[in-house]
């Protein structure tokens, strides 16, 4: 954690040339979606979803999860 907490990725997103799926979670207090929308708006082309999920998406709604991850990857 606090190797991540001083980490700045922001510049780098934006040279970001490959399909994005940017997934938040409605229920994430750590990041919530507010706070998660915006790295998605750095990527070009990038598509952002909220679910009904929290931090631990895998974890907690693993079926939601693996949908969304699917119909991503179907539509590249």
């Amino acid at each position: 954690m606090r190797m991540l907490a001083g980490l700045d990725m922001a510049a780098d997103l934006a040279s970001i040339a490959c399909p994005v799926l940017v997934l938040a979670g409605v229920h994430d207090h750590t990041r919530p979606p507010e706070r998660v929308a915006p790295v998605a708006e750095a990527i070009a082309g990038a598509r952002f979803r909220v679910l009904e999920s929290g931090h631990f998406m895998a974890i907690q709604t693993p079926e939601l999860l693996a949908a969304e991850v699917l119909t991503f990857l179907a539509d590249q």
